[in-house]
């Protein structure tokens, strides 16, 4: 009798131990408590910096809907963190599918639909139910302005900037919201005004269903300001002291799949993650695309050589041939940032990709550029490698759409070709089409082949298809602020 007294004992005192050590070790406790370290270390590490903070308090329940999120992620970021590394449905749509649905996004749920079954549905749903409250009466908001040489940003950089304050909401339990007199990213719009204001808000859908008075009157000199419930941190100064801002719940969550991952790596995917959220297209958006991609107002375009060598028009098809090849050729203005790769290492690196690979890659490619000599180039090349070498088949077949190129940068296009609003459209159907593609050549050098790189991860089931960089190998490694 002694002796099953004195193993229930143990027993007991085992179960009472496991009890206190989940207590204080458990997940959601040490994304707490990193986060409360996370500012409390930027206000004393060092003293001479301008930040000042408080501790972000934990972050409130958010309210429970009928939908998803109440079922998967339960309110709660200790729920995420359990259901991160589980295995995800696989999607609901063919791969034509889900491209033909990335035109035909009118609403939220719309999106919302396209990225289920994608690896990382659970991260964009827990965005958007940050971002979409129930109750917006009691919330807090970080207002963002417009950025300090906003201008010369192109979109790329644009949205890799407002991705890192999407962070800082997160983390601070608050929503992000655009200024609205003068937002970023205005520039890529008509500044003839439209009924959608002067935000990206006139491209994308609304970062969120709240509105907050703040979003009017910041003056010019403010980048962001916290509105509602104050929260005293300089956001600037803390990015600027913390180079990887992906938010702490995320970085927990995929140590646990991958302990050793690096610092780059969760920057490069937390900022995908970021866009994947930002650029979800509003209404009009994808009717327009829908518009120019079938050629109304913008002509797509397509060339083949047969077997005499002799080129021949093709027609483009809706979506584009499985297979086909991404190739975005950044040349423009980006000189004055990192080396511009020369068009031919393009083709050299994609017929040495699809020699290796002769049974599942043909040699189609769907080309865009600011640069009209690429075009022109194209226009006469069938191949560069000697036959033996090239593949599947010899020569070339190239697609591309007739928009207005300039070999400059961004802004000096949206000047020289009129309706801002309309072009930046284009250039975003030149992404979507990039993304239609099934292998990808470029450098993560440019903001926009990260776009690219990042989308295609996101909203659709190809981030597991190659990306050839044709820059240097660590291009992807250290971009940005």
């Amino acid at each position: 009798m002694i002796a099953i007294r004195r193993i229930f004992a143990d027993r007991f005192i085992a179960v009472l131990m496991l009890l206190l050590l989940w207590h204080y070790f458990s997940p959601w406790a040490i994304v707490v408590q990193r986060r409360l370290e996370s500012f409390d270390t930027a206000s004393k590490s060092d003293e001479s910096s301008s930040i000042s903070t408080k501790p972000a308090e934990i972050p409130q329940e958010p309210s429970r809907g009928g939908d998803y999120i109440e079922e998967k992620l339960g309110g709660s970021e200790e729920t995420f963190l359990r259901l991160v590394g589980t295995a995800s449905k696989p999607p609901n749509i063919s791969r034509d599918g889900a491209i033909r649905m990335m035109y035909h996004i009118e609403k939220g749920e719309d999106w919302l639909d396209l990225i289920e079954g994608q690896d990382d549905h659970i991260v964009q749903r827990y965005i958007y139910e940050k971002q979409h409250p129930p109750n917006c009466g009691s919330q807090r908001y970080l207002i963002l302005n417009k950025f300090p040489g906003d201008d010369a940003f192109g979109l790329g950089a644009i949205v890799q900037r407002i991705s890192d304050y999407l962070s800082v909401a997160i983390q601070t339990n608050s929503i992000l919201l655009y200024a609205t007199d003068t937002p970023p990213g205005e520039h890529f719009l008509s500044e003839n005004g439209a009924p959608c204001g002067r935000s990206l808000d006139c491209i994308f859908q609304e970062l969120s269903n709240c509105s907050s008075k703040a979003q009017k009157g910041m003056t010019s000199n403010i980048q962001s300001a916290f509105s509602g419930e104050q929260l005293d941190l300089d956001v600037e100064a803390f990015l600027a002291k913390h180079k990887y801002p992906i938010p702490l719940v995320f970085e927990e969550a995929l140590k646990k799949i991958q302990p050793d991952v690096t610092r780059e790596m969760l920057k490069y995917w937390w900022r995908a993650q970021a866009a994947a959220y930002i650029m979800r297209f509003n209404r009009n958006t994808s009717r327009r695309l829908k518009q120019f991609r079938l050629g109304e107002d913008t002509k797509q375009l397509g060339i083949q050589w047969d077997v005499d060598g002799n080129p021949r028009d093709v027609n483009v098809s809706f979506p584009l041939p499985e297979g086909t090849i991404s190739m975005h050729v950044r040349h423009g203005d980006k000189g004055s940032e990192m080396r511009l790769v020369p068009f031919n290492d393009y083709v050299v690196r994609a017929e040495k990709f699809t020699a290796e690979n002769p049974l599942g890659n043909w040699k189609r490619a769907f080309l865009s550029t600011e640069d009209p000599n690429v075009i022109e180039q194209m226009k006469t090349m069938a191949r560069i490698t000697p036959f033996s070498y090239s593949g599947s088949n010899s020569r070339w077949t190239w697609y591309w759409t007739d928009i207005p190129r300039l070999n400059t940068g961004p802004e000096t296009q949206l000047k020289e070709f009129g309706n801002r609003t309309d072009l930046t459209i284009k250039w975003v159907l030149q992404l979507v089409m990039a993304i239609e593609c099934d292998v990808f050549v470029g450098t993560r050098g440019s903001g926009w082949n990260r776009l690219i790189d990042s989308l295609r991860c996101t909203w659709l089931a190809s981030c597991k298809q190659p990306f050839l960089e044709v820059g240097f190998e660590d291009d992807w490694m250290g971009y940005g602020p």
